[in-house]
């Protein structure tokens, strides 16, 4: 302890190890938790992921811009494209045919401010069969309500409309 300038510039370092100390600590626990949250996050898509691939749903998600951003298994096999080559691609690119081109102005709708989901029936004609889908579109918006993105479902409706008509 000493009272003159050596003192203090001892009291002075202390209490700056002491700061560094206090924010090692803090940066040590904040490093934790991002951890913990990464790997909540991590869990979370994979389980996503795991039931987008399982549903026979359709499904297509699509960013500001209009690139697809993934296509689940099922909407690949519905619309004959390769899904790993189709992500990245604009919607006008992967939906061109004549019969899917409703998909494109379906997506352009959801821009719309008001338009929150618009919704088509497609009919289709695959390996000779024809086939009925109900394609529903929504748009996800951001923090501050503005555009970021749309996500498209295709739900097979090809079965019910036989039975109905066998009704």
């Amino acid at each position: 302890r000493a009272d003159d300038e050596i003192g203090i510039l001892v009291e002075s370092f202390n209490r700056m190890t002491d700061d560094l100390s206090e924010s090692k600590r803090r940066l040590e626990a904040a490093y934790l938790d991002l951890q913990d949250k990464h790997t909540e996050l991590e869990d979370r898509r994979r389980y996503i992921e795991t039931v987008l691939e399982a549903i026979t749903t359709g499904v297509v998600s699509l960013d500001p811009l209009g690139r697809l951003t993934t296509i689940n298994g099922s909407a690949a096999r519905m619309f004959g494209v390769n899904a790993a080559a189709s992500v990245g691609r604009l919607v006008e690119e992967v939906f061109a045919g004549p019969d899917v081109r409703g998909v494109v102005a379906l997506v352009q709708r959801t821009r719309r401010p008001k338009e929150g989901s618009a919704e088509l029936e497609l009919h289709l004609r695959r390996d000779g069969a024809r086939v009925s889908l109900l394609a529903s579109a929504t748009a996800v918006r951001g923090p501050e309500d503005d555009y970021a993105g749309a996500v498209v479902v295709f739900d097979d409706l090809t079965e019910l409309l036989k039975a109905q008509r066998i009704a």
